[in-house]
């Protein structure tokens, strides 16, 4: 596939900006950790990395969030 990204993560262009360009990039997390490849799309709002989504991060307050940064309490706008 073409819009694959296989690469390490890079600070200089992260995860999010590859999937903000249509690419798809494996979850950090299980790519670390189990040293296997889960393709996705998601990232982390915080330090954008690339998460699978339900397992190693989720959408709180239409924010990504991965496990490592954890969820962040809510800003209520009055």
């Amino acid at each position: 596939m073409s819009n694959v990204d296989m690469g390490a993560f890079d600070k200089n262009d992260d995860d999010r900006a590859k999937i903000s360009r249509g690419l798809w990039v494996p979850c950090r997390l299980c790519q670390n950790a189990f040293r296997r490849v889960r393709l996705t799309a998601r990232y982390c709002d915080d330090c954008g990395v690339a998460f699978c989504e339900g397992e190693h991060g989720n959408f709180s307050h239409k924010r990504g969030r991965c496990v490592q940064c954890g969820p962040k309490a809510a800003e209520f706008v009055e």
